[in-house]
């Protein structure tokens, strides 16, 4: 298969008229020329969310085929190749098997060919190591205190799965679990979190390398005491998540996120969950209620956010629109997560890598995506 792009994103930036020849499921040469099999406007690596707990339905703590399907799927439709099934803080050990369960097969059967859509690179834990000061829209009394005596417990038999795990490094004991996880070579990243400046800034120094969804379900920024987020857009190797579907951050914050860390180290996210892509309106999805408003649920009568209102192409399209370079937006989706998550394999168009490649329009409107040898149409 040849692609011809117009326009290409390559590690050193736009390209024009390249070809990109595809085989086995991988990217063999980029070569100037025009004539492909297949013609996009906007040729770039495949988008990667590193922070989505489901979307059409799915909801990632509750294991169901054909909703997996549908939501894998529509991600690859919105140019997003690649993905980690985050879990969130939940009081049952049982519950957290179940979910591990269910990816591992997944993944077994995208191996096989038997399970569509965008392909699933492993779990990221979004707990349950976190501060219930700090609990967001999950239940604070499913934070259990952190060791690797814990994490084992719960997560223990499961390295080929976990890829990031999020905790807060202020709470007794983070630092020893940091160590543990560092050794296994799981990422590390702060959230959830209470954490002062100087706590925060120590745990950097430990290996803790990105912070969750910046400002989200962190210690707030004040003059005298300026905390974790501070902490995080300073210090100059630390990755910071954001979600940019401009619900829970307001655009300026967007923007300072950007001009401090750059698109190297700012991840756009998507955090999605069960309703994301659904209409506004009420559900009910495996005994729970949602009151999606604005294309986000709410809970605690509507003042906390619990899920992002938009998957990844929605938040390359928000930055682009506030005057962020569409290759900046498109590499903060793609190559930046994967660096953060060291996959050199994936986010990036060279041979040698993955062929996982979203095509897009000229206003970064996703046309076709390519996982390995599989072409899923935009949305």
């Amino acid at each position: 298969m040849i692609i011809h792009a117009r326009k290409l994103l390559t590690p050193a930036g736009w390209r024009a008229d390249q070809l990109v020849t595809v085989s086995g499921g991988l990217v063999e040469s980029v070569a100037p020329g025009t004539e492909g099999d297949l013609h996009a406007d906007v040729l770039a690596p495949g988008l990667f969310d590193t922070h989505c707990h489901g979307g059409e339905g799915f909801h990632s703590l509750h294991p169901d085929w054909t909703r997996l399907e549908d939501y894998l799927r529509r991600l690859a439709r919105c140019g997003v190749t690649d993905l980690l099934v985050a879990l969130s803080a939940c009081a049952s050990a049982q519950t957290y098997r179940d979910a591990l369960d269910f990816v591992r097969e997944a993944m077994r059967r995208q191996a096989r060919g038997e399970l569509p859509g965008a392909s699933v690179q492993g779990v990221h834990l979004e707990g349950p190591f976190l501060n219930p000061r700090r609990c967001g829209a999950m239940d604070p009394e499913a934070m259990p205190a952190p060791s690797p005596e814990a994490y084992e417990a719960l997560f223990g038999g499961y390295d080929d799965l976990v890829k990031l795990v999020t905790l807060a490094p202020e709470r007794e004991g983070a630092r020893a679990l940091t160590a543990h996880l560092l050794k296994k070579g799981v990422c590390v990243q702060a959230g959830h979190t209470d954490a002062t400046c100087e706590q925060a800034e120590a745990a950097f120094g430990w290996g803790v390398g990105s912070l969750c969804h910046t400002f989200n379900a962190a210690r707030p920024i004040h003059h005298r005491d300026p905390g974790v987020v501070n902490a995080a857009l300073l210090c100059e190797n630390v990755y910071c998540e954001a979600i940019c579907d401009f619900r829970h951050l307001h655009p300026n914050t967007v923007r300072m996120i950007y001009r401090l860390k750059g698109p190297a180290r700012m991840a756009i996210i998507s955090d999605s969950g069960a309703v994301t892509g659904l209409p506004d309106g009420e559900y009910t999805i495996d005994g729970r209620r949602y009151h999606v408003i604005d294309g986000t649920n709410r809970v605690n009568g509507g003042e906390t956010l619990s899920c992002g209102a938009c998957y990844l192409d929605g938040g390359v399209r928000n930055l682009a629109g506030i005057g962020i370079a569409p290759e900046d937006a498109l590499r903060m989706a793609s190559r930046t997560p994967a660096e953060r998550l060291r996959r050199a394999d994936i986010g990036v168009v060279r041979p040698g890598a993955r062929a996982h490649l979203a095509a897009f329009s000229e206003a970064l409107e996703p046309v076709f995506s390519l996982v390995g040898e599989t072409i899923y149409t935009g949305k």
